[in-house]
């Protein structure tokens, strides 16, 4: 087997998730393939190249040797591929990644008006970190995410840019409509110590729960969580309902049988960001895909949190919208 870019990318991934099964996933392949795959890589090398430690697989010596020639073949590549978009007249598919919301049908649909006669490919998921691992992979040429805080959110890969645009998203809190709080214009975070939490949409962790956690441990407990791996349907059904409250974007639409109400002090924020892969999509793609969320958002923002009460009272927990 002739040793190919490809390869030299599946040993990268391999080593930057420390395990066979998260590269696999991150590659979109199954774990039995990508060892078949590892080994013959191996096999071209002329041996190991991990081995398995305490807390996952570690290069072998000729495996850091390895890496680190990779590393800098696969940066080279990077670079000559950016560097030569300038010259590309044509432009191909665009293959466009976004966490789940309410606005991603809409965010589309202006896309393509933006971008007429351009063919676009989507994937959604819940984990931006699944996001971030598809885009590191070539998977997806650009991603949307709502991400936490820099301490919690997945980092940005190599050879990927970020854009920021929409910053910052003070986060707003879900309660039934016969809360004990409901009736509050604002609620303290400690005040909802003793409350039953019902975790985000069902996804890998990406941080927004570690971010929860350190935020409610900041005023002195720790969150109760007892409803998990649900969607975005069964999480509204269970606030109204009255088994639990939940945190949620200022964006959200109304919920039945609850009320949406800002958190004092904005201790939960959230960050609206692009990222995109400088070797796949041209920057001066970038301030349409830019432009066309945030016209989205504007309209998604108008539309739902506009019929919350709160709205016109707190404009100080209003989102700031950056343009391209």
């Amino acid at each position: 087997m002739e040793l190919e870019l490809r390869h030299l990318r599946v040993v990268c991934r391999v080593s930057d998730t420390g395990s066979v099964s998260k590269a696999a996933a991150a590659l979109g392949v199954s774990q039995p393939s990508l060892t078949a795959q590892l080994h013959r890589i191996e096999e071209a090398i002329g041996g190991p190249l991990f081995e398995r430690g305490p807390y996952g697989v570690l290069p072998t010596p000729l495996g850091r040797h390895v890496l680190g020639r990779a590393r800098a073949m696969l940066a080279d590549m990077d670079d000559l591929l950016v560097s030569s978009r300038r010259y590309t007249v044509s432009a191909g598919p665009l293959r466009l990644g976004s966490v789940r919301t309410v606005m991603f049908g809409a965010w589309l649909s202006r896309l393509e008006e933006l971008l007429p006669g351009r063919e676009i490919i989507t994937q959604v998921d819940t984990s931006c970190a699944v996001l971030t691992d598809l885009l590191a992979a070539g998977v997806v040429d650009v991603i949307m995410l709502g991400r936490c805080d820099d301490a919690h959110a997945p980092p940005c890969p190599t050879g990927v840019l970020e854009q920021t645009m929409v910053y910052p998203e003070p986060f707003v809190i879900a309660l039934p409509a016969d809360h004990r709080l409901a009736h509050r214009s604002e609620i303290a975070l400690e005040d909802l110590a003793e409350e039953t939490w019902i975790c985000p949409p069902a996804g890998r962790e990406d941080g927004d729960l570690a971010m929860l956690r350190d935020a409610c441990e900041a005023v002195g407990f720790t969150p109760k969580f007892r409803y998990s791996n649900l969607d975005s349907a069964e999480i509204e059904q269970l606030i109204g309902a009255g088994r639990g409250i939940s945190t949620c974007a200022p964006t959200v639409r109304p919920i039945p049988s609850a009320v949406i109400r800002p958190l004092s002090g904005h201790p939960i924020m959230w960050r609206r960001a692009l990222r995109w892969r400088q070797d796949s999509i041209a920057q001066k793609d970038i301030p349409q895909i830019h432009q066309a969320f945030i016209d989205t958002y504007r309209a998604t923002i108008k539309q739902n949190a506009h019929s919350h009460p709160w709205w016109a009272t707190h404009p100080e927990s209003h989102p700031v919208v950056i343009e391209p």
